[in-house]
């Protein structure tokens, strides 16, 4: 699907190709792409204000910046961009009654999130002292990143299951109800947020689901914070009756630091923060601008940086080893309980620069492995690292 089949219509382009471009600070290669056909104007995505926007023909951003009829009314914009998957913070409906071209990215960060999942659910094992391979997942959302999370998991030779109600009226097979996959070992979220309609995410977990998990289990949320209920995943964190590795937040970037306390892993809502996944973010949406404006697109440049390399070391666990060089999950959840203390308006101003200031991370896929135990780099191989088998 073209990512301009996403809404009713198409707004009208500008007469120049020339335009005035607001972009959310944190849009990586907006230069290379958005700045090559007009004049950018760059901006903390929390801070774009309806008198940024007067004279401005397209709006590009992040998960942070609410766009609605507050933000653009008076405006000039006829195109606004999303470089994430995820579309809850576009009032959509209002854009197409104003005949403002819309387009997101899905599938994006897909790689990138899966991985991300699979490195939180492999420190959080690590310290509550299980093993990883010996659990039961239950993935629900089996859509872009939770049937490549599954995939990663299969090949690792761990047990999944997959709750997708969307997907199954779709007739997708091999999946089951909410109930069982609630009942895992590990319960991972995959989905997106949605406040109405048949299948409204907005809270699905709340205190009836996270009582129907097996004592002790684990829950994962790289998904939106707000498909949990934060206070009822606090009481049962309290209680210690459940464990939680959470990448997003309740009412981020002000989030409950009891919460942030409580959890078995915490991080700032960057697992899919890679330079792959945002540059193909970055990509799709320069790529519907330009069909909107009626441009030739620019082809992207080079991927950025030198190619990674991991070198095994005999004895050394391959996947522990991967895992830390690629998402380093360790290093900001570190980060994250330096801020467990501070003030609700200090903790969300840091929570947030520790996403901004994210640094440079590349997808499996971009990494190149070697080591003398070819068992080694053959587990690593399967899961999309390439092998250097001239080093």
């Amino acid at each position: 699907m073209s990512v301009l089949q996403n809404h009713a219509r198409m707004g009208r382009p500008p007469d120049t190709d020339r335009v005035k471009i607001v972009v959310d600070q944190n849009i990586r290669g907006a230069g290379d792409t958005f700045g090559r056909h007009g004049r950018l104007s760059v901006m903390d995505g929390r801070n774009i204000l309806a008198a940024d926007l007067k004279d401005a023909d397209a709006l590009i951003i992040r998960t942070t910046t609410r766009v609605d009829a507050e933000l653009l009314r008076g405006s000039r914009v006829g195109f606004v961009g999303t470089t994430s998957v995820g579309i809850d913070h576009l009032d959509t409906d209002w854009l197409d009654r104003q005949g403002i071209t819309w387009a997101n990215a899905p599938g994006c960060n897909a790689d990138s999130a899966a991985q991300y999942t699979l490195a939180m659910m492999w420190l959080a094992c690590a310290r509550l002292g299980r093993d990883l391979s010996s659990q039961r997942v239950g993935i629900i959302g089996r859509g872009n990143v939770g049937s490549r999370l599954q995939h990663l998991l299969t090949t690792l030779g761990i047990e999944t299951i997959a709750n997708d109600p969307p997907l199954a009226e779709q007739g997708a097979t091999g999946l089951i109800t909410l109930d069982e996959a609630l009942k895992q070992d590990i319960v991972s979220l995959h989905v997106p947020l949605e406040r109405d309609g048949p299948h409204a995410t907005f809270r699905m977990i709340a205190h009836a689901q996270l009582q129907a998990m097996n004592n002790d289990s684990l829950l994962v949320n790289a998904a939106r914070g707000d498909v949990v209920d934060g206070d009822a995943l606090m009481a049962e964190l309290g209680n210690k009756r459940l464990h939680a590795a959470l990448d997003v937040w309740p009412g981020e970037p002000r989030i409950n630091n009891r919460l942030l306390n409580a959890t078995t892993v915490a991080t700032p809502h960057v697992a899919g923060y890679s330079d792959d996944g945002k540059r193909n973010g970055t990509h799709t949406v320069y790529r519907a601008f330009c069909q909107w404006a009626r441009l030739h697109p620019f082809q992207p440049g080079e991927a950025p940086g030198p190619v990674p390399l991991l070198e095994l070391q005999a004895g050394e666990d391959p996947l522990e080893k991967a895992l830390e060089a690629t998402c380093f999950v360790q290093h900001h959840d570190a980060q994250m309980r330096k801020l467990i203390a501070l003030p609700p308006e200090a903790l969300a101003i840091e929570f947030d620069r520790l996403r901004r200031d994210y640094p440079q991370r590349r997808d499996f896929q971009a990494w190149r492995v070697c080591g003398a135990d070819p068992a080694q780099t053959a587990l690593l191989s399967k899961l999309g690292f390439s092998v250097n088998n001239s080093h």
